[in-house]
């Protein structure tokens, strides 16, 4: 139940919003809800169709980019770019749509895993040896965290601002990690001069968010101020 004059989270018993301090109307606590349910439920619409069309297009793409490579290079050069970005695209926002309740924790890693092999295809193909030293520690440290993000959001009920505060100060460390990495693959300067703003950023959120869990009053009043 939530107060509709600031929408803040109520308990069932609260006759008055200890947000807005508004008295609350005579249906709360009466009435399981404001409105009535739909007698007849909507149903869900089904995108099978749209993504069997939209698959047979990615695929026609593909074949017709192949087909010019090989017809003008004899080699495999720009279509091998052209259909990494198909794969990227479709494992992103379409393969997940094939099913009713796709599940981040999975479909996060499967996009994350053809991020890695379209950079180190990219990689092999202009010879620059920076995939090893370079865009496989940052992508991968960068899906690793993220995939710690959706999987304590999605399963882990309690302790929001710890995992968030936790999260944001690790992005912005690492952060610094791969601009480090970055200078060493190529050889330059050993010396922070992007990264530095983004990592006081976040580590300076962490730190907010961590302080607020650890101040019961303050975290209880912006968990249902923001429905954390």
């Amino acid at each position: 139940m939530y107060c509709p004059y600031c929408g803040v989270g109520l308990a069932d018993s609260e006759k008055i919003c200890p947000l807005c301090k508004k008295e609350l109307p005579d249906i709360f606590g009466k009435e399981k809800g404001m409105f009535p349910k739909s007698p007849r439920p909507r149903d869900k619409e089904d995108f099978r169709g749209f993504l069997f069309l939209c698959t047979l297009l990615f695929l026609a793409a593909a074949g017709i980019c192949l087909a010019m490579d090989l017809a003008i290079w004899k080699r495999v050069t720009f279509s091998g770019i052209c259909i990494g970005s198909f794969v990227l695209f479709y494992s992103a926002f379409l393969l997940p749509r094939w099913f009713k309740r796709p599940n981040p924790v999975i479909f996060f890693p499967i996009f994350s895993v053809c991020l890695l092999c379209f950079l180190l295809y990219l990689d092999l193909m202009y010879g620059n040896g920076w995939f090893l030293s370079f865009a496989f520690p940052v992508v991968g440290g960068y899906a690793l965290l993220t995939e710690a993000a959706v999987v304590l959001v999605r399963y882990v009920r309690g302790g929001r601002f710890f995992i968030f505060g936790a999260l944001f100060f690790l992005f912005g460390a690492f952060s610094a990690i791969s601009e480090l990495l970055f200078r060493i693959t190529f050889s330059l300067k050993l010396t922070l001069v992007v990264s530095y703003i983004p990592m006081i950023l976040l580590c300076a959120l962490g730190l907010g968010l961590i302080v607020v869990a650890m101040v019961p009053p303050f975290r209880r009043y912006l968990e249902r101020r923001f429905f954390v």
